[in-house]
């Protein structure tokens, strides 16, 4: 496991993703409450996809798990549900909710955000409550990581 992570590392490191400004910083169009909202749910459901998939081919294909289950499997649910989320918007710059409302992530200055950035973004949406914090100010996720989601005009 060790091998394989340091490996993982060393591999996400030699990945460099051009830096492409997608809009001046006085330009830049945050996405509304009700885009982001929509975001979020649709991005639930496909993550919920994956969890069932995952689930079948674990246990159905593969027959790997506990009839009782395992304290692993929440593990392995967090994981998924980081990696789904840094994966995708380092990528792509959105997951299948922003491509479904036509958002992007970007860092506060409109640059693409690195994998650094997006692993520290998704990881502040396992904080409790803050899928909630959306209906104050803003999103924890968004002021912790220093990342915004905009309206993608490409």
């Amino acid at each position: 496991l060790f091998i394989f992570l340091s490996q993982l590392k060393r591999y996400i490191k030699t990945i460099r993703m051009p830096r492409k400004t997608y809009f001046d910083e006085s330009n830049l169009v945050i996405a509304d409450k009700f885009s982001r909202f929509c975001n979020f749910f649709v991005d639930q459901i496909a993550f919920m996809l994956i969890i069932f998939l995952h689930a079948m081919l674990l246990d159905g294909v593969l027959g790997i798990i506990p009839k009782d289950g395992s304290p692993w499997l929440g593990l392995y649910s967090i994981v998924l549900y980081i990696f789904y989320y840094s994966l995708f918007e380092f990528y792509f710059g959105k997951t299948p909710g922003k491509f479904f409302t036509r958002t992007v992530v970007v860092t506060k200055d409109g640059q693409r955000a690195t994998f650094k950035i997006l692993l520290i973004r998704s990881l502040c949406r396992l904080i409790p409550f803050d899928a909630l914090s959306f209906l104050f100010l803003s999103d924890w996720h968004d002021d912790l990581s220093r990342t915004v989601v905009i309206n993608d005009r490409h």
